[in-house]
């Protein structure tokens, strides 16, 4: 049961994993505050060591892998404002894509790796109020244009399927509610994929599938936050874990497992991050500290090398 992995009645850590486990030959990327402000840390495949990536007084946090695994795309206010920032798998070559006195954040790579988006609360001509609405840009932070016309009406970002033709993402109803609304890449032809807010449920942060076939997301009541699956078309849709609250669901490379954070039951509201397995199993804890972490993601596949033809 999730209770009995969370409040440390019986859990495994990531030194402790066996073959059966989340993958170990993935490197892992989350934001920890365990030096007393937000970095982006990395833990090498079939390690338990934590490099900080950023080491900076500022806030750094929400990191996502380039599809490469060569960069990887945060936000920070490190500059005065909360903006995009990108640099090398090591750290190395820190570059800031936008400047602009809204905040800018929640950055995601398309798969092809040559455009970001993220979320910004600037005004474009029209707008007549202040609100979170969708942007694109060039990896190289140019090219900056409003990806989807309507506002998010929630401060959430977007995901990319993994062939590039559609996006997900969250949009709320003005009040306590939000659904999942699919489209397609250039933003047009949304469809919503549930029902939720107008029962006040809060459907956030849904994420594809490697496949592309599956989204997992989470879905918050009066009570807690569910982990849930269902197909893209919004079909055979079931929670993976029921109990807590449980947050920024990534699938790993093979499809197999969700890496998640989620509350620590009894904590006064520490949270870790998590695994757990897709198909149903034991909750495993991946990263932990008596400060947060959270918002992990595992590093994309590598094509292995072709072998040369045999003469």
């Amino acid at each position: 049961m999730l209770c009995a992995v969370i409040t440390g009645l019986g859990f495994a850590t990531a030194a402790a994993l066996t073959a059966s486990g989340p993958p170990s030959q993935y490197d892992l990327l989350f934001m920890s505050a365990r030096s007393g402000d937000s970095e982006v840390y990395r833990m090498a495949a079939g390690d338990t060591t934590w490099v900080n990536l950023t080491r900076h007084p500022a806030r750094d946090n929400w990191p996502a892998w380039a599809p490469d695994g060569e960069r990887i795309v945060f936000q920070s206010d490190r500059s005065g404002n909360l903006d995009v920032w990108c640099m090398r798998a090591d750290g190395s070559g820190l570059t800031q894509l936008t400047d602009h006195a809204e905040p800018d954040y929640l950055p995601a790579w398309s798969p092809d790796g040559r455009s970001i988006a993220f979320t910004s609360w600037r005004r474009d001509s029209g707008d007549t109020a202040r609100a979170p609405h969708l942007y694109l840009m060039r990896a190289d932070g140019t090219g900056e244009r409003r990806l989807v016309a309507q506002s998010l009406a929630t401060s959430a970002g977007l995901q990319w399927s993994p062939d590039g033709r559609s996006i997900v993402y969250s949009r709320g109803d003005g009040a306590d509610g939000a659904d999942l609304v699919l489209a397609r890449a250039d933003g047009t032809h949304e469809r919503v994929l549930t029902d939720g807010a107008r029962r006040g449920l809060y459907h956030g942060f849904p994420t594809f599938s490697p496949d592309g076939k599956w989204l997992a997301f989470s879905t918050t009541d009066s009570v807690g936050t569910a982990l849930e699956v269902m197909r893209v078309d919004g079909s055979q849709r079931r929670t993976r874990l029921a109990t807590g609250k449980h947050w920024y669901a990534h699938w790993s490379p093979d499809g197999r497992w969700l890496v998640h954070t989620s509350e620590v039951a009894g904590s006064g509201g520490d949270i870790d991050v998590f695994a757990t397995p897709v198909a149903g199993g034991e909750t495993v804890r991946l990263a932990s500290s008596p400060k947060r972490e959270q918002e992990a993601s595992w590093r994309p596949a590598r094509p292995r090398a072709k072998r040369p033809a045999s003469r």
